[in-house]
């Protein structure tokens, strides 16, 4: 949240430049610097709009930026700051968790689709062979991809051309009760409802209460293996730091 406010507070020093049109070169230090900021702070506001149920009007947003600039701003600085954290602690996890619930109850009704007591949603593609991860302990190699509600892809083992090896308590619960549905070779699409994924305490470039997508296909499961280290933030599908 702090990052969110740094960031949109930088706005107008970074985004001057949007007036600036056309395909100007980078001749020197400042025009590089320039640029660079901007790049810098449209990367981070591009995560940032994962987290967001709203899609930003770029025209009001450039027209707060250049009355910031002008010194004539219609919204106090303390009034936008509280405006942000109120939008995002409370507006957009509220929305998300709404529209992901809608989601989730649209694709229960889609042919082939099946629900598990939990509310996890999965569509068995492939059944794989009877072995099968069967205890959160068990370890299972696959590749995946993991797609947020408007289909949107934000990671991807399949396009990495990777695999991924994956302890199952090291997973959000969602993940780790469609992976026991299919064996070996198997392959299942999930629809993950956001109390079975990562809820509010979800990645920046997922966001909080978000309904998540997955195609996943078990290349190996292992009974019993040693956990593996996932790092932070290393996949998706990896439960967030208490």
């Amino acid at each position: 949240m702090k990052k969110v406010i740094l960031i949109m507070a930088a706005a107008a020093m970074v985004i001057s430049m949007a007036s600036c049109s056309g395909k100007r070169a980078l001749k020197n230090d400042v025009d590089s610097l320039s640029y660079a900021l901007g790049t810098d702070f449209g990367n981070s506001l591009a995560q940032i709009k994962n987290s967001m149920e709203d899609e930003l009007d770029m025209k009001v947003f450039y027209k707060g930026v250049n009355d910031a600039i002008a010194g004539k701003p219609k919204m106090e600085q303390e009034a936008a700051y509280a405006f942000l954290r109120q939008y995002f602690s409370i507006t957009a996890p509220k929305k998300a968790k709404e529209n992901s619930e809608a989601f989730i109850a649209k694709m229960a009704k889609e042919k082939g689709v099946q629900k598990t007591e939990s509310g996890l949603l999965y569509q068995i593609v492939a059944p794989g062979s009877d072995k099968k991860a069967v205890s959160n302990t068990d370890t299972v190699k696959v590749v995946y991809e993991g797609k947020l509600k408007n289909g949107k892809v934000f990671d991807s083992s399949m396009e990495r051309n990777d695999t991924v090896s994956f302890t199952l308590n090291q997973v959000i619960p969602g993940w780790a009760e469609g992976i026991k549905l299919v064996g070996e070779g198997g392959e299942v699409k999930l629809w993950i409802p956001s109390e079975l994924g990562y809820g509010e305490r979800a990645p920046q470039q997922i966001g909080p209460n978000q309904a998540l997508a997955f195609d996943v296909k078990v290349i190996e499961v292992l009974h019993g293996a040693p956990e593996a280290v996932v790092e932070d933030n290393a996949a998706p599908a990896a439960k967030p730091a208490k």
